[in-house]
C-alpha cells in the first residue's frame, strides 16, 4: 500500500504545494494532536481504576507514549502489547488483565466511530449521489453493526456472561483446561469491568471524544495550513475513515494505509490531488512523529528499544509475570 502511494505520487506537484504551506498551522496541528494523547492516557486511567486506583500519571503517560511510539516502529500494533507490560512490571499487576483493558478501549473507540458516522451522515446532503451517497448508505449500516458489537461487549461484563461461558466450556473433558479457560475469561471480564460501571464508562467516553476531537482539530488545522477550504463533512469523514483503518493491525505506523485513506477521503470532496497527497504526509507526520520521539525517550529509560533483542528481553520478563495475581 505504501509502495503504491509513493509510486503514484506527483512529486513535482508535492514539492510545489509544500513550498506554500503555512507552517504555523502545521505546528498548531502537531500541538493539538499531541495534547489529545493526554486524553488517551487519562482514559486508560479511568478504565484501570478498578485494577489499580493508585497508578501514577508518570507511569500511565510513559506507557502510553511507549505504546504509540512502538506502534509507529513495529508492525501489527506491537506497542499495544508493550504498554500493559510497562505497567505490569512497574506496578506488579497481572499482565493479562491489563491487556484485556484494550477491549474496553475498543468499546470506547466504537462509540466514537458511531458518533462520527452519525455526525458525518447528518452533514451530508439528504440527496447525496455517487460515492458519497454510497458512503451515507453503508455508513448507516456500519453504525448499526458497531452498535450491536458494543452491546455484545457490554454483555460480557454481566454475570450471565460467565454462566454462559461455563456452559459452553462444559463439554471439554479436561477440568484443568476448563478452569484455565474460565480463568482467562475472568481476566477478560475484570479487564473490561469499567464498561459495566456507568460513571466510569461515561468518563471514558468523554475522554474518547476529547482524544478524537483533538485529531479532528488537527485535521482542520492541517487543511488550513494548505489553504484548503472544504466542508466540515470532509474532515469528519477523513477522521472516520482513518479511525476505521487504524483499528486493524497492519504495517508499522499505519504507513501506506494512512496515506491512501487520507488521499481518497479528501478526493471524494474534490480536493486537488497534489494537496491531498501533501496533507496525507504532513498529517501523518504531526500525528505520529512527536509521540514516537517521546515513546523512544521513555522506552530507552525503561530499557526498551525497537531492536529484536530488546523486545525479546521485555517479552521474556512478561512471560514470567503473565500468570501472577
Amino acid at each position: 500500500m505504501l509502495g503504491w502511494f509513493l509510486w503514484s505520487m506527483d512529486w513535482r506537484g508535492l514539492w510545489f504545494v509544500l513550498g506554500e504551506v503555512r507552517w504555523a498551522w502545521v505546528g498548531a496541528a502537531a500541538a493539538v494532536v499531541l495534547a489529545s494523547y493526554v486524553c488517551h492516557a487519562l482514559r486508560w486511567k479511568v478504565l484501570l481504576r478498578h485494577v489499580d486506583p493508585d497508578i501514577g500519571w508518570s507511569t500511565l503517560w510513559g506507557a502510553t507514549t511507549v505504546m504509540w511510539g512502538f506502534n509507529t516502529l513495529l508492525p501489527l500494533r506491537a506497542g499495544n502489547f508493550l504498554r500493559p507490560a510497562v505497567v505490569a512490571m512497574k506496578r506488579n499487576l497481572p499482565y493479562t488483565t491489563l491487556l484485556f483493558t484494550t477491549i474496553a478501549e475498543y468499546v470506547c473507540d466504537i462509540f466514537a466511530i458511531i458518533a462520527m458516522a452519525l455526525w458525518m451522515l447528518a452533514l451530508l446532503p439528504a440527496d447525496q449521489q455517487g460515492v458519497l451517497g454510497d458512503v451515507k448508505k453503508y455508513g448507516s449500516i456500519a453504525a448499526v453493526a458497531f452498535l450491536l458489537g458494543l452491546v455484545l461487549v457490554v454483555f460480557l461484563t454481566t454475570r450471565r456472561a460467565r454462566a454462559a461461558a461455563a456452559a459452553l466450556l462444559r463439554p471439554i473433558p479436561s477440568e484443568r483446561i476448563r478452569l484455565r479457560l474460565l480463568e482467562v475469561f475472568d481476566q477478560l471480564v475484570h479487564g473490561t469491568a469499567a464498561i459495566g460501571h456507568p460513571g466510569r464508562l461515561l468518563g471514558a467516553l468523554l475522554l474518547t471524544l476529547g482524544f478524537w476531537g483533538g485529531w479532528l482539530l488537527g485535521i482542520l488545522a492541517t487543511l488550513r495550513a494548505f489553504d484548503l477550504a472544504l466542508p466540515l463533512a470532509a474532515s469528519v469523514f477523513m477522521e472516520w475513515a482513518l479511525t476505521l483503518s487504524m483499528l486493524v493491525p497492519q504495517a508499522p505506523g499505519f504507513l501506506g494505509v494512512f496515506q491512501v485513506v487520507t488521499e481518497e477521503a479528501l478526493g471524494l470532496f474534490n480536493a486537488p490531488p497534489a494537496k491531498a497527497e501533501a496533507i496525507a504526509l504532513v498529517f501523518w507526520t504531526v500525528s505520529f512523529v512527536p509521540i514516537t520521539v517521546l515513546g523512544l525517550i521513555n522506552g530507552s529509560r525503561m530499557g526498551l528499544s525497537p531492536t529484536k533483542g530488546a523486545r525479546a528481553g521485555a517479552l521474556h520478563d512478561l512471560a514470567q509475570r503473565a500468570d501472577e495475581p
